[in-house]
């Protein structure tokens, strides 16, 4: 930014940063269908189920929406710093921000008359562009420099293909999807026409990390969730880690629900959400299905301790105090009482099950109960400032509840090894 532009009244930078938006906005409006629908191609809905009936998981198969983008809304990440006479800017005052130094890539295959490439990449660093058909392979590298608040000055050098040494180009650039989803846009037509074809339009990170294959194994030792935040802060950069023998599978790594899965006997489900609530109470004979919160009933790990203790039909052991990764909790073995006949029936036949604990608030979330047979370990651990994370271990088959214990001894040390890393600023 130049001395003379520092200087400027705060009037005239309100003025000029308005007119440059609202022109800019009546020329290209923000389509957030679109980008939207961009980011959906980018990663689709994974959905599962692990019943047959009387699992763990109640009612009908849950769905959770795996983002690579979270673009349902859009994020502009800075207005335009030109003046009130539109001048070209074609000295950068500076490095690039660093949310732009990652490694990009086209959210979709490249259509249109004669595309440069099928698909491309881009990778930025603080004073350097690189742009081609394969990650750093043949790359076309360009200088690239801040020339405002949203604005990338980029000139061409001896490595830049199809352009001249000292080829100027002004693009400003659009964050949307928390940092994932990127758009670049030439102010004036670049000095090197086949740079811009190949730079304007979207671009997604290339560089997140990447979730395990589903029914991919694992490689025994410790991992890191890539999306799960067991903190419930859907902008934050909390994580889980946790350590698995042979053996174990992702099922679903989401930014409120976590799944682990053991194939081999025995047969185990580690599923994790966040702001756990006691599941309503449904009428007897009902179809097991989505269900609502329990009226009057707290959030934290007393408030549903104390529910599940009284819920009909539900034989719970004494809470035992536990501590898993630095938070203390409870832990309780959950079966259904051998008597009971009331609660909802499976969809897939006539066995009872009992609804006990569901992610708050949402229909698509988990809903943890128990069955003839299918008893639960569910562990409810306190995160501080109100955030309450639900842990429950159960497998698929049935098994005799005497014979329970066994099961989740082989579980527990992977519950045992889970480790939390906080959001940070």
């Amino acid at each position: 930014m130049s001395e003379d532009r520092a200087m400027e009244s705060f009037e005239t930078l309100l003025v000029d940063h308005a007119m440059a938006y609202t022109n800019d906005a009546a020329a290209r409006p923000i389509d957030a269908l679109g980008v939207a629908r961009t980011a959906m191609a980018a990663r689709g809905v994974t959905t599962w189920s692990v019943r047959p009936p009387g699992a763990g998981l109640l009612g009908r198969r849950f769905a959770v929406v795996v983002w690579a983008l979270a673009a349902a809304a859009v994020v502009v990440a800075g207005v335009v710093g030109s003046g009130l006479q539109r001048r070209p800017i074609e000295t950068p005052s500076g490095p690039i921000v660093e949310i732009l130094r990652h490694a990009w890539q086209r959210p979709l295959p490249v259509t249109g008359p004669d595309p440069i490439w099928a698909t491309a990449y881009l990778n930025l660093t603080a004073t350097d562009l690189g742009v081609g058909p394969e990650p750093d392979a043949g790359a076309s590298r360009s200088a690239i420099g801040a020339g405002g608040l949203d604005t990338l000055i980029i000139t061409a050098t001896a490595a830049t293909a199809g352009c001249t040494s000292g080829d100027v180009g002004s693009y400003r650039w659009t964050m949307e999807g928390k940092g994932t989803f990127l758009t670049l846009t030439a102010i004036n037509p670049d000095a090197c026409s086949t740079r811009e074809k190949a730079l304007a339009g979207p671009w997604v990170r290339a560089d997140l990390p990447v979730v395990p294959g589903f029914d991919v194994p694992l490689t025994p030792g410790t991992h890191e969730t890539a999306t799960f935040n067991p903190f419930g802060d859907l902008a934050g950069s909390g994580r889980l880690s946790y350590t698995v023998p042979a053996g174990w599978k992702v099922k679903e790594d989401a930014p409120t629900v976590f799944v682990l899965h053991h194939e081999a006997a025995p047969d185990s489900f580690i599923v994790l959400f966040t702001g756990p609530r006691m599941a309503a109470e449904l009428a007897d004979g009902t179809v097991c299905g989505p269900g609502k919160d329990a009226p009057g009933i707290g959030s934290t790990v007393a408030d549903i301790v104390a529910a599940i203790k009284t819920r009909p039909g539900v034989v719970s052991t004494n809470a035992e105090t536990v501590s898993i990764g630095g938070y203390s909790g409870q832990m309780l073995d959950l079966q259904l009482a051998p008597s009971w006949t009331g609660g909802c029936r499976a969809p897939e036949g006539s066995i009872v099950e009992v609804p006990i604990v569901r992610q708050g608030g949402t229909d698509l979330g988990p809903t943890v109960g128990v069955a003839p047979n299918h008893p639960l370990r569910l562990y409810l651990l306190d995160l501080t400032e109100g955030r309450t994370l639900a842990v429950a271990v159960f497998g698929p088959e049935a098994v005799d509840p005497s014979r329970f214990d066994d099961q989740v001894a082989q579980v527990s040390p992977v519950v045992e090894s889970l480790e939390f890393r906080a959001s940070t600023p």
